[in-house]
């Protein structure tokens, strides 16, 4: 599901990419190596997505929590197999402020109940499923701006550099 910024003439969409979405897609593509990398950090101690011969399927519980320890090339290639692309910096930052540059993306102030934050007061070890925070929406009704894990963007950090802008911070910070 997509979320139109129609001010600003793109879309975003309204939800992390789950641990079955990018399964899914392991499925369809495999696990392949990229820029030294693969798409998925398969032998993290914390990915949400197991392999059993040649088959992807989240860890029983996770199907809805967002996809993580997923590289940036592992993250434009579920993209571009979805027939999206990731939005670049200043895109994201949009979708998540608004055209009043908010701080956070439901406001001013952190409050408690918008986001995944700061471990498991908020009911949530590390990630949690998808959408589970309503009143932390972006102005345009984008869900997970702010917490749960962090979002990659298609910018450069800086001119020359190779390393890619993320956005939005995790569960953790």
């Amino acid at each position: 599901e997509m979320v139109s910024v129609s001010d600003y003439g793109f879309s975003i969409d309204k939800y992390e990419v789950t641990n079955a979405q990018y399964a899914a897609f392991l499925n369809a593509k495999g696990n392949q190596a990229e820029g030294g990398v693969t798409w998925l950090g398969a032998d993290s101690e914390y990915v949400l997505i197991k392999e059993q011969g040649r088959r992807f399927t989240p860890k029983q519980g996770y199907g809805d929590h967002p996809v993580i320890e997923v590289s940036w090339y592992g993250a434009q290639a579920y993209c571009a197999w979805a027939g999206k692309r990731l939005p670049t910096e200043e895109e994201w930052q949009q979708a998540c402020q608004g055209r009043d540059g908010r701080k956070y993306p439901w406001g001013s102030s952190l409050g408690s109940g918008n986001a995944n934050i700061f471990g498991s007061g908020d009911g949530y070890e590390r990630t949690a499923p998808v959408g589970s925070f309503p009143s932390g929406a972006s102005p345009y009704g984008a869900m997970d701006m702010s917490g749960n894990v962090w979002e990659w963007t298609a910018s450069l950090y800086k001119s020359g550099s190779s390393s890619r802008v993320l956005r939005g911070g995790s569960w953790l910070d």
